[in-house]
Formats: structure tokens, C-alpha cells, sequence
């Protein structure tokens, strides 16, 4: 039985290397080799302007370099135009259902210790001009476009950040971008949670352009030509170059590499001339399953900002979760299947691994847990237990570090859910589950044992998620996030770092700049993170405090 769970799992991830059996008291996975698709270690001396290096499915490297612009030049904590719709209340109180506690582990954290590291992380942010950043960034289709098409915006891989003159170009390069679900969503969470602490007009834009990112995906799948049509999402899809004057900023966003760009092994790009929401687009099809995880956690988190927004950016919001919820439905009926388009527009399911959902053994089960929720609201008959499935046990330290950060995410995404769709006794096995994680992965880091499918950095967002969905930390697991912020506050401080923090200054000298710039600690993409310890709506008040929360909704 061992060995046939085993070679079950082996396939459902998609292992490539040979498999050999583990035997009976080695439980083990091959690494999944080229379609890992997460974050690689940046390292502690990691701070040059070069791409964070993830890479996407089919072992194709992003190629995206980054950088972003200026705008206000102001401070990132707050900003101006500072306002309160009618139904904000600031901060939502933790609406975690269940009392869960844990015994405290570590040396404490003293009120002083936790001041001076408030300060350094508040710091961080106003440094890399964080929010500002994301909003000068954080692109697609811009809201000023004369002809009123549909704008949104998300984070991208495969980008390449040039000043020529003074003009900002962001130069999308031939092998497009892949998976930018894993890297948008927790931008948008944390663009949630900001906009809650510190509420202004620009921290809602965020919210709001992020929100439609995300619908995009499904919307550039559409085809006036079709009448009945599947909810299918893409990949990432690539219109027309276009010139952008967002926020007073002229930027020109070019997209020709990728119309079309170059196809490799997970993904191919497919042409649709009658888009309805921007005519000629290419689409990456082939949509994998890699960083559904981390999409579906987000728009769980979302709850948080609900009645928090005005009228226009909730009606978005709104239509967010009908095209997640029609797709969560296709998916389904599907047979767990993640539906795409062929180059000749025909509709196809391909069953490789990257497409296909497997609950052999529980073995992907939290992340159909998280689709069910979405697209019915109940789970029928899944029980994920606490998220941690045998097939993973079994696997330890051979599988993927992608394939581990995939299984994690689907946990995180299926708690989060679960407290969103009121399955109190799952999400308390869940969120259980999670503080497992936790425990385990730290004991290893202290007897000196570090995983080496464990990424430290992606650590400590499993630990800033966790406390987001319940767990209430210890003094270590507080500890190991505060040296995580102490590392990307040196990191992302360096000097010489600053012009690729605010590319649209005058000052800033024309070049190339990363678009995502690496760092330590903490990815650039998670920095936003630690606000959810105060503004999430499940955080566990019995936890050990991670910011002064205090501090921090006075920055503004």
C-alpha cells in the first residue's frame, strides 16, 4: 500500500526523474523537477537589481527583470487624500470563530523590541516607497485609454525595465510571463490590508486594479464569436502596445514580443481577434495549477475589505468572485480538470500534471477543497483533515521545493476559505494543520537540519500566512519573521538600490532596471505581508504580536 501511494503521488505531481522505491521506512518523493514553478532561494548576500528568480512551469525562467517608478515621492505608510468611505470602521475585529491557543515557545519579544523592529519595517516600506512602487508598477491596461477598455493591472514575470530619455518602458520579452497569480496575490492582500489601516484613494486604486488583474485572467479568455462559451482563465494574455499616462506618468507598455511570443513545452500562445474587452490579444494557454493556491488565499483574505470599498471598486470586487466562481464550477464538472484552448480555438483538457487536480490520497486535496468552497460554498463530501496529506508525509524532503510552496499554498488557500464559507470545524483542523507546519519546520531549523526543499524566505511567508488564518504564533516563530524583516531592511535598503525603487523620478539615470528586485529576508512581492497581523480578519488575538499594531495604524 506504501509503495502504491507512493507511485500515485509521484504521477499526480509530475515527477520526471526515475522513481525508486522508497522502501518501508523511507517515504520519499522525486523532485518534480522542471515543473516547479516557485521561488527560488534568494540568499542573504542576494541584493543586486536582478530578477528574484522564480521560475515558472516547464523548467522556462522568467527572464523578467524590474523595477519601478516614482510617483508622489511621499512616504509609503499612508499617503495623502487620506478619506473614510461611509462604511469604513478601520481595521475589521478578528472574526476568527474558535478559540485556539498554543503554548508559547521562545524568548518573548519585549514591548521595546517590538517599538524598534515596528520602526524598521515601517521603514522598509517608506525606503522602497512600497505602495507607491506597487501602484507605478503593477500594470496591464491603463484606465487612462481613451476608448474606455476594460484596465487592470498585475505583477509580472518576463519584463525587462527601461528609461530611455526620461521615458519608462516596460519591455515584456519573448518568453512572456507565467504564473503571475503567485506573484500578484499577495500584492493584493496586502493592498487590502493597507488600504484598511491606512484608508486614502490611492491605497483603494490598488485594491481596486488588482481585483480587475485578476478578473483579467478570465476576461481575455472571452470571444464575441461564441455564443455559449466555458469559463476558461489563461495564463497571462498579451493586446496591443499601448501607451499609459496613469497617475500623471508616461509610460509605454510593450507587449510586441508576445504577440506571439515563444511557446515551450507548458504553454503555447494562441491568438483571439475578437476579444471583447480589447479585440487582438494572445493568450498563453495551457492555465496550470501551480498558483491557484495562492490566488484562491487571496480572494479568501478579500473578505476583509468587503463593504470597506466605495461603490465602483465593490461592484468589481462582486464580479471578481462570479467569474472565480463560474471557473471554480467548470473546473469541477471538468473532473477537476483546468480547461484551456488549443491554437486552432478548439477547447481541450489536457491531462498532464500541471492541469490536472489529484486527490489520490488526499494528495491535492485542500487546494479542490478551496475550489469547491468558491464555486458552491459548501465542500460536499471533501475533508482535507488538517491539510497535511499522507502522499506529503510520505514525500519529506524529496519533494520539489515548487511542489512543496504549491501543497502549502492550497492549505493556506483552503483555510482561508473555510472561515469565509463558515465550515468551522474544517477550518480549525486546517488552521491546526498549518501550526504543524510551523513546529516541524522550525524544530529541523534549530537542530540544524534546515529542509533543503524549504526556502527560507517562503518560510517566513508561510508563517505570516499562518497567523492570517488563525494560528497564534510563539515568540520564535515572532522571532524568525522579525530577522526576516531585519535581513530585507538591510537587503532592500542597500545603498544603490534606490533608483530601482522610483524609475519615474527625474533624478533616476536612464538604463535598465529589474522589474521585481531581489532582496533577503522576504520577497518583494510579500514585503506588504506583516500588515495582515493587524488588519487580517482571522488573526488569533491569543498569538504573540508580530508589529505594534498600535504603531502602525498611527503611521499614516
Amino acid at each position: 500500500m506504501r509503495r502504491l501511494v507512493w507511485l500515485l503521488v509521484v504521477a499526480a505531481l509530475g515527477c520526471r526523474a526515475p522513481v525508486v522505491d522508497p522502501g518501508p521506512g523511507d517515504g520519499a518523493l522525486a523532485d518534480a523537477g522542471g515543473g516547479d514553478v516557485g521561488t527560488a532561494d534568494v540568499g542573504t548576500a542576494d541584493v543586486g537589481m536582478t530578477d528574484a528568480g522564480r521560475t515558472d512551469d516547464g523548467g522556462t525562467d522568467d527572464g523578467g527583470t524590474d523595477d519601478g517608478g516614482t510617483d508622489d515621492g511621499g512616504t509609503d505608510a499612508g499617503g495623502a487624500d487620506a478619506f473614510a468611505p461611509d462604511a469604513w470602521s478601520g481595521p475589521p475585529a478578528s472574526r476568527l470563530p474558535f478559540s485556539y491557543t498554543r503554548a508559547d515557545e521562545g524568548t518573548p519579544v519585549s514591548a521595546e523590541e517590538l517599538s524598534a523592529l515596528t520602526t524598521r519595517y515601517l521603514e522598509l516600506l517608506e525606503g522602497t516607497r512600497y505602495f507607491d512602487m506597487l501602484e507605478e508598477r503593477v500594470h496591464g491596461w491603463p484606465e487612462t485609454d481613451p476608448e474606455g477598455r476594460f484596465w487592470y493591472g498585475t505583477w509580472w514575470s518576463g519584463v525587462v525595465v527601461q528609461k530611455r530619455s526620461g521615458h519608462v518602458t516596460y519591455r515584456h520579452v519573448e518568453v512572456g510571463a507565467d504564473n503571475n497569480g503567485l506573484r500578484t496575490a499577495p500584492l493584493l492582500e496586502a493592498a487590502c490590508f493597507a488600504y484598511l489601516l491606512w484608508p486614502n484613494r490611492d491605497r483603494q486604486h490598488l485594491v481596486d486594479k488588482l481585483v480587475r488583474g485578476f478578473s483579467s485572467w478570465v476576461l481575455a479568455m472571452e470571444r464575441e464569436s461564441v455564443s455559449q462559451q466555458q469559463t476558461l482563465m489563461t495564463r497571462a494574455h498579451y493586446p496591443v502596445s499601448v501607451e499609459s499616462n496613469e497617475g500623471d506618468r508616461a509610460l509605454s507598455i510593450d507587449y510586441s514580443l508576445n504577440r506571439p511570443g515563444v511557446d515551450n513545452g507548458a504553454t503555447e500562445y494562441v491568438r483571439l481577434t475578437d476579444n471583447p474587452y480589447w479585440g487582438d490579444v494572445y493568450i498563453k494557454n495551457k492555465r496550470s495549477k501551480d498558483c491557484i493556491g495562492q490566488m484562491f488565499r487571496a480572494l479568501g483574505h478579500l473578505g476583509a475589505c468587503d463593504g470597506a470599498l466605495e461603490s465602483a471598486p465593490q461592484a468589481d470586487l462582486d464580479q471578481l468572485r462570479a467569474l472565480y466562481q463560474a471557473w471554480s464550477r467548470q473546473v469541477e464538472e471538468d473532473g477537476w480538470v483546468i480547461a484551456t484552448l488549443d491554437q486552432a480555438l478548439q477547447l481541450w483538457l489536457p491531462m498532464e500534471s500541471l492541469a490536472v487536480f489529484v486527490n489520490t490520497a488526499n494528495t491535492e486535496c485542500a487546494g479542490i477543497y478551496a475550489l469547491r468552497l468558491v464555486g458552491h460554498g459548501d465542500p460536499g463530501d471533501l475533508d482535507c483533515e488538517n491539510g497535511i496529506a499522507l502522499p506529503e508525509r510520505l514525500g519529506g524532503d524529496n519533494i520539489g521545493s515548487s511542489n512543496k510552496q504549491m501543497l502549502r499554498a492550497y492549505h493556506e488557500a483552503a483555510a482561508v476559505q473555510a472561515l469565509e464559507a463558515g465550515q468551522d470545524a474544517h477550518a480549525r483542523a486546517l488552521v491546526e494543520g498549518m501550526a504543524e507546519r510551523l513546529e516541524d519546520n522550525l524544530d529541523r531549523i534549530e537542530a540544524g537540519d534546515f529542509p533543503p526543499n524549504l526556502d527560507a524566505s517562503d518560510f517566513a511567508t508561510l508563517i505570516m500566512e499562518a497567523a492570517m488564518v488563525g494560528v497564534p504564533l510563539t515568540s520564535r516563530e515572532v522571532r524568525w519573521l522579525h530577522q526576516a524583516i531585519d535581513q530585507a531592511h538591510t537587503a532592500y535598503l542597500a545603498p544603490g538600490l534606490q533608483p530601482a525603487f522610483d524609475v519615474f523620478n527625474p533624478s533616476t539615470p536612464d538604463g535598465d532596471y529589474p522589474f521585481e528586485v531581489s532582496g533577503a529576508g522576504m520577497h518583494l512581492v510579500d514585503l506588504g505581508l506583516p500588515l495582515g497581523s493587524c488588519a487580517s480578519a482571522y488573526r488569533n488575538p491569543a498569538g504573540r504580536p508580530l508589529l505594534d499594531c498600535d504603531m502602525i495604524e498611527a503611521a499614516q
